[in-house]
């Protein structure tokens, strides 16, 4: 895991906020345009479909070669209400798999994140009523119509909404018909199956850290990289970074395959953003060019070089986050040890006073 620099911090505090309202807008093909003192910050609405597109057969790897280096330990998933809240908690999963234990506390098996059929198999991604333990309304529920269709979602005037809580989807907005990112007063985002993502894209290289949309554009304050950040969170982890940067094929100083190995040698999953799909990088090959994924429609790994194209999808920007590290169980021990062995100490001194 990496540490995160001051500097970023620094850099978060001026780019982190989104002024919708204020901006000077421009609605294309790929999002809304919002001007920031950094440059340009696009909308770009994250909105694939449950069935792969055609092609992607062809990425598909039956073998990984030798020479790549492989992240073990990350489900797989089938699309679930969404590709970037499938391809969040397949990350996600993958913590909870090597040691941040509470990012998946329900029945499915025994409490641990599944390593195959993710989406179906447990409600990390999202939760409804009947599946995975759940008695009451969850966010297919809430918020689920049917693919690509806008709201009012179903829990409008019938019940109360549900607080959010065990799920990607809920914290990253997916399928929720709240926002008015284009600031003509219409809730324009985030129709079923969509999640907005804010970039910097072909106008500024540099990260985008934790962004986070004014209230002017509708409650909660979320898009993807944010929500990512507010799952973490909710499940009493500290996150030391979270950013989305678009790609050095597509801007200059952008972020680049030698950062996205770095990355996975540091034990960390990447997210890989196509042109309006989410899947998840796990691994490399150097010799090759090559990325490693999940791509959210099975239970396979797929590749795809660095800057192409995913089955006709080009290459536009990665989403990032770094946990800080968790205890190891040992020192959790020593640490209870030497609180219990000073409790001890201060009710012998507090006893030895009292004589």
């Amino acid at each position: 895991m990496k540490n995160c620099a001051v500097s970023a911090f620094a850099f978060a505090i001026l780019s982190c906020v989104v002024l919708f309202g204020n901006a000077n807008l421009a609605v294309g093909d790929e999002g809304i345009e919002v001007m920031s003192m950094m440059g340009s910050i696009e909308v770009m609405d994250m909105n694939s479909g449950p069935v792969a597109p055609a092609g992607v057969a062809s990425h598909i790897v039956s073998v990984v070669p030798q020479t790549a280096r492989m992240l073990s330990n990350v489900p797989t998933s089938s699309w679930t209400y969404g590709c970037s809240a499938t391809s969040a908690g397949m990350i996600f999963g993958y913590y909870d798999r090597i040691g941040y234990s509470n990012m998946y506390t329900g029945p499915a098996n025994g409490g641990v994140a599944p390593l195959t059929n993710l989406g179906a198999a447990c409600s990390i991604i999202a939760t409804r009523q009947g599946f995975d333990g759940r008695s009451t309304p969850g966010h297919v529920d809430d918020y689920w119509t049917g693919n690509n269709k806008a709201g009012p979602d179903p829990w409008v005037d019938v019940r109360a909404e549900h607080v959010w809580g065990g799920c990607t989807a809920d914290y990253m907005g997916t399928n929720q018909w709240k926002w008015d990112f284009s600031g003509d007063g219409k809730t324009d985002y985030n129709v079923d199956g969509s999640t907005a993502l804010c970039s910097y894209g072909s106008d500024y290289g540099g990260k985008l850290y934790d962004c986070i949309p004014s209230a002017s554009a509708g409650l909660p304050q979320t898009e993807l990289c944010h929500g990512m950040r507010l799952f973490a969170e909710s499940r009493g982890y500290t996150v030391l970074e979270n950013y989305t940067q678009s790609i050095d094929t597509i801007v200059s100083g952008g972020f680049s395959f030698n950062d996205y190995m770095d990355e996975i040698n540091a034990g960390d999953p990447v997210m890989i953003q196509v042109v309006g799909h989410s899947m998840v990088g796990v691994g490399y090959d150097a010799s090759l060019n090559k990325v490693y994924l999940h791509d959210t429609w099975g239970d396979y790994t797929a590749d795809m070089t660095w800057g192409g194209s995913y089955s006709g999808m080009l290459q536009q920007a990665v989403t990032v986050i770094h946990l800080a590290p968790v205890p190891e169980p040992g020192t959790l021990v020593m640490l209870l040890v030497f609180a219990v062995m000073s409790l001890i100490w201060y009710a012998r001194r507090q006893w030895q006073h009292a004589m």
